[in-house]
């Protein structure tokens, strides 16, 4: 019998939610072959059978959250094993209460109040040195804020159920704040929340990009630089392709230029890595992947056209087209949203001017494309108007200089001012 985790479906991504298992216990599945859908910090992700059986056991129901490498399900060649419907989560009760009476020391205490908790509880641990807690209280827990490393478990050896992390909660809701909040390290502590404030916890999505930014932007040395492009020819350009029955916008003609541009200088298509002597070192990727910000409800998603420099804009407009609608129904699969080289993210259509994007590492840079807007000009010693767009492109000091970032923006302006050369 083999076991199934919860695997790791994006770079961001410490745990998952089962949303729907699509195979029963006694289903034969055969490699490749789609068996659940997980909920994770950036879409719904589909989960593929790694090994062909029989689906013998699901551990982890419908609606639960569990870490990365947990066992969700059970797949092999003996007979089915019984499980509890998977929509069910467990019930507290059920959950606090030992395997078997026989062995129970007097559960219904433990149920009804929980012992007194102290910041400095012993905690049960498996094998691999993780903390024994049922998947309802590792939710729970991470809901409330709570580590589970303070918690004292009262259930089946020692592991930790819901009551012990509400009660735990509770207890230290009562005791004084403290006078500095904890803060993720690398950034400056939270303020507390005002007296009657309404507190909103993050979404996971939301506390995922918190992590990866506040990863980025204390660890990595930003340099922003900017450029004016003269965007007429752009919008002529447009214009006809369009008028071809071909609907390109702007953003997709900057992604194709800006993919080329990366192809005339490979110096921005690189990752910083610790090399096999320990010292740092560059990668240079043979591929040009872009990434193009998405913006959903509740934070954003870049989802990564490959060889973006291979292909036609007429290609890279159906793409993004498609990629940006499944992104905000949830529908993305993981290998699209791997593997990004470079990011281009556009505030335009919100009349933003001018922005720096912050660099999602491993990548070495970030391109920001403001608002098209019309300004006076001085055109052959005459003033006229003009269309004008700013573009900030954000680099990682420690792959290249600023004199590397500014030759990029040339070649990006010289394809976007002479635009038949993005067709080419």
């Amino acid at each position: 019998m083999a076991e199934i985790t919860m695997p790791r479906l994006s770079d961001t991504m410490e745990e998952g939610t089962v949303g729907r298992w699509l195979k029963q216990p006694g289903d034969q599945i055969a490699v490749g072959e789609i068996i659940a859908e997980i909920e994770t910090d950036k879409a719904t992700m589909e989960l593929e059978a790694f090994e062909s059986g029989r689906l013998q056991q699901i551990v982890i129901g419908e609606g639960q959250t569990v870490p990365i490498g947990e066992v969700i399900a059970m797949i092999g060649d003996g007979p089915v094993v019984a499980t509890p419907a998977p929509q069910a989560a467990p019930a507290p009760q059920a959950e606090a209460a030992p395997a078997s009476q026989a062995d129970a020391a007097p559960a219904p205490q433990a149920d009804a109040a929980p012992a007194p908790q102290t910041d400095a509880a012993p905690v049960s641990k498996d094998a691999n040195g993780r903390i024994l807690a049922s998947p309802l209280a590792r939710r729970v827990a991470n809901e409330l804020g709570v580590d589970l490393g303070q918690v004292a478990g009262t259930g089946p050896g020692g592991r930790i159920v819901k009551d012990n992390v509400a009660a735990f909660a509770a207890q230290q809701s009562a005791k004084p704040a403290p006078a500095k909040p904890q803060a993720t390290p690398g950034m400056a502590a939270p303020p507390t929340a005002p007296e009657g404030a309404t507190v909103v916890p993050l979404s996971r999505m939301r506390r995922a990009i918190a992590r990866a930014m506040t990863e980025s932007k204390p660890g990595i040395p930003h340099i922003y630089v900017t450029v004016e492009v003269n965007v007429e020819p752009l919008l002529a350009l447009r214009k006809q392709i369009k008028a071809q029955g071909t609907p390109v916008s702007i953003n997709d003609l900057v992604v194709k230029a800006a993919a080329n541009a990366l192809a005339q200088l490979p110096a921005l298509n690189t990752s910083l890595v610790t090399g096999a002597d320990g010292q740092l070192a560059l990668v240079q990727h043979p591929a040009i992947n872009m990434s193009v910000a998405v913006a959903l409800e509740d934070g954003l998603i870049a989802p990564v056209i490959r060889d973006a420099d291979k292909k036609s804009i007429s290609t890279i407009s159906a793409a993004v087209r498609d990629l940006a609608t499944r992104a905000r129904e949830g529908r993305l699969k993981q290998h699209e949203l791997e593997d990004a080289t470079f990011q281009v993210t556009n505030l335009g259509m919100f009349g933003v001017v001018e922005f720096g994007s912050i660099i999602t590492p491993p990548q070495a840079a970030s391109l920001a494309v403001g608002a098209i807007r019309q300004v006076p000009v001085v055109r052959d010693e005459q003033i006229v108007i003009g269309q004008i767009m700013n573009l900030t492109l954000s680099v990682d000091h420690r792959n290249v200089d600023g004199v590397v970032a500014a030759r990029y923006l040339q070649i990006l302006r010289e394809l976007l001012e002479h635009p038949l050369g993005i067709l080419l």
